[in-house]
């Protein structure tokens, strides 16, 4: 408890700016604070904006709309498909609008116009020919001026013609409907059927001219296809013999299984190599050592099993008589001699095995540095054979592509024959263009009923506007209050402390009516003391929904505004709320760590983001607050803060919880906060005379 309140406003200088972020959170209890306080302005607009829309419709001319639908079939003709030159029209989206192109192209315009003579058509052609309005038609030769009129009026007619056609793909089918549009709905329906009809016939002479273009160009290419395929088939087995390229019947190189079969046989002759060495350093090392009873090869060795029973008789006789006889018999002195032999013997074949265990390893050796060799041979002939095998493989690439082309050719050829004879469209349609009986355009009962949510979205938009530049508030009626009870005054009447980020005005709009406000009140606080200025304030209320946090924060950034150093601490354990409405989000250690001593006080603080205030608020929830404020780490820690903070501002949880005696006997000062004609009179009355037996009531901060 003993940290420097200097070091801990050091520490925690930046703090703030991670979680400046968090001030823009938007909830649904923020839209309906707007939509109350906003109330009459959102009317207004969303009543103009639909009483325009009204007017546009009633002002608006009605046409007459016929619709043809065409499909693009994605069935294939078993008859014909096989053969098309023309490959099946797609049915993905991009091609669907890529007919919708077509339908609405001037070349399919123009022949519907021609064939149905709409260049006479009023609705089309209102002007009178051109060449009656020439002033210089006697100038010029009949036949061109008449002519460059005609051009001219045809174009001016094709233009006319699709501005009132609309074609569009009718969802994720493959259906695409035509509309045209005409003041005549018998003329709307005959243009529509001509349109779509002239598309179908378009698409089947498409295919005719493909097919016998493309029959001839096949016969050509084939010929010169058929040439080539020789030359680099030919080329390929040329290349072969010279390199000597030979393959297995799979198809693998030949040399690839040699090197194969000398790795394997490589890989056990190293086995065996290393069993040998491993076998003879053993044997070597034994006899080094003088433990040649302890050599396997010598153990299993049926003659050193042989002698070393005879060693064996001859040692226990030689105990015997030399026990009977004494150590000068001839017959101990035979036996001695006996079992020198037998000695000589064991030891000439240990060396003899030793020997052998050497020739075995030279042996093995030598098969290990023969394979060895016959594999770098054999690998450097893989090299040169690979090498050779990268043109190999671009010579038989491009012969097998060669062939197949030709292949593919001749085969096109043979479906392509004879196609001219039947041929079907990919597009039919499915529904004509039937006749009008009521106007189309524009649709305005849905129009209508579409400007309703669109008015009050628009409404919304003018409220939130409103609240984001803190525009006036309608002016609304009050009903005097009349003085609390037990003499309590009244410090303080904050207009708009419900509203979205009412704190943030403090510094946002320092000169606004609430910034104003909460500056007064922290001078009014400052002069209600009895000859010192208080230090610790708690802001309480009856409800947590009276805006007791907003002024809490407010109160603690117009008190850092004014030079002061100030500390807010969020008393409310059980609903901790002031840390993330100063937009600094959920602390990693708070209150609580603080006061059991796991981190220290500048650790615990964090700074306000739009101010120079601190905030000490808890990382988790407590279910007993009580118990915590009547602690003694507590109270060391609020005179810690008293001696080192020109203010404490301890935003408290409401009065019925069971922490509201220990954290009023801590303040100087407590503010309780409740909502213009919205707390329920009894409940106030009640919280306040709770606060006069307490002897702590200091006023009363009225909030709407």
């Amino acid at each position: 408890m003993s940290t420097d309140y200097r070091g801990a406003t050091r520490s925690v200088a930046n703090s703030g700016d991670g979680a400046a972020r968090g001030r823009d959170s938007f909830q649904l209890d923020d839209l309906m604070r707007v939509t109350r306080t906003r109330g009459r302005l959102i009317r207004n607009v969303a009543l103009g904006a639909f009483a325009l829309t009204l007017l546009v419709l009633v002002l608006w001319p009605s046409h007459y709309a016929s619709s043809a639908m065409v499909m693009l079939d994605p069935r294939k003709n078993n008859v014909t498909d096989l053969s098309a030159v023309l490959s099946d029209m797609p049915t993905d989206p991009a091609s669907v609008q890529n007919q919708v192109q077509v339908l609405t192209s001037r070349d399919l315009a123009a022949q519907v116009v021609d064939k149905l003579d709409l260049m006479q058509d009023p609705e089309f052609n209102a002007l009178p020919p051109l060449i009656a309005l020439n002033p210089i038609h006697w100038l010029f030769p009949d036949n061109e001026t008449e002519t460059d009129a005609e051009v001219r009026q045809f174009n001016n007619t094709v233009d006319n013609f699709l501005k009132k056609l609309s074609v569009n793909a009718v969802g994720l089918s493959t259906t695409i409907e035509v509309t045209f549009s005409s003041r005549d709905p018998v003329k709307s329906a005959r243009i529509t059927n001509a349109l779509v009809d002239s598309y179908v016939e378009q698409q089947l002479s498409a295919k005719f001219d493909a097919t016998h273009k493309t029959t001839e160009w096949l016969l050509q290419r084939i010929r010169l296809l058929a040439q080539q395929v020789q030359a680099d088939e030919a080329a390929v087995q040329r290349y072969k013999a010279e390199n000597h390229l030979n393959d297995t019947a799979d198809g693998a190189p030949l040399i690839d299984q040699q090197m194969g079969g000398i790795d394997t046989q490589l890989v056990q002759a190293r086995a065996d190599l290393a069993a040998k060495t491993a076998s003879y350093d053993r044997i070597k090392s034994l006899m080094q050592s003088g433990h040649v009873a302890d050599v396997s090869q010598i153990v299993s060795s049926p003659l050193i099993v042989s002698l070393r029973e005879q060693q064996a008789t001859v040692i226990q006789n030689e105990a015997e008589l030399e026990t009977r006889y004494g150590a000068r018999n001839p017959k101990l002195i035979a036996a001695q001699s006996q079992k020198r032999d037998l000695d000589a013997k064991i030891a000439q074949e240990v060396d003899r095995l030793a020997g052998s265990a050497a020739n075995d390893m030279a042996v093995a050796r030598a098969q290990v540095a023969s394979l060895e060799g016959s594999l770098r041979q054999t690998e450097s002939e893989s090299t040169d054979q690979n090498l050779a095998r990268v043109k190999l493989k671009s010579l038989e690439a491009n012969a097998v592509s060669t062939r197949s082309m030709y292949e593919a050719f001749v085969t096109r050829l043979r479906e392509a024959q004879d196609q001219d004879a039947v041929q079907v469209p990919d597009v039919h349609v499915i529904s004509h263009a039937p006749v009008s009986s009521l106007p189309s355009s524009p649709p305005k009962l849905l129009i209508a009923l579409a400007a309703i949510p669109m008015s009050l979205m628009l409404g919304l938009l003018a409220g939130l506007l409103a609240e984001r530049f803190d525009m006036p508030v309608e002016r609304v009626q009050r009903k005097p209050v009349a003085v609390p009870l037990r003499g309590v005054p009244v410090v303080a009447e904050l207009p708009n402390a419900l509203a979205l980020r009412a704190a943030d005005r403090v510094v946002d709009q320092p000169m606004g009516q609430f910034g104003l406000e909460m500056r007064a009140l922290v001078q009014r606080i400052a002069s209600s003391g009895y000859g010192y200025p208080p230090k610790v304030i708690a802001v309480t209320s009856t409800d947590p929904r009276e805006g007791k946090t907003t002024v809490a924060l407010a109160l603690a950034r117009a008190a850092a505004q004014l030079g002061q150093r100030v500390v807010i601490i969020d008393g409310n354990l059980q609903a901790p709320a002031t840390a993330l409405m100063a937009g600094i989000g959920v602390p990693q250690a708070g209150l609580l760590e603080t006061l059991r001593g796991s981190v220290p006080l500048n650790s615990a603080l964090a700074r306000d983001p739009c101010s120079g205030a601190f905030v000490l608020s808890p990382a988790q929830r407590f279910p007993d607050p009580g118990r915590v404020w009547a602690s003694p780490e507590m109270a060391r820690l609020l005179a810690h803060l008293r001696q080192n903070s020109d203010l404490v501002i301890v935003d408290s949880g409401p009065l019925s919880s069971n922490a509201a005696p220990a954290i009023l006997g801590f303040a100087d000062t407590v503010l309780l906060v409740a909502r213009w004609n919205g707390s329920p009179r009894p409940g106030l009355d009640a919280a306040l005379g709770f606060l006069k037996r307490q002897n702590r009531a200091t006023g009363v901060v009225l909030t709407s």
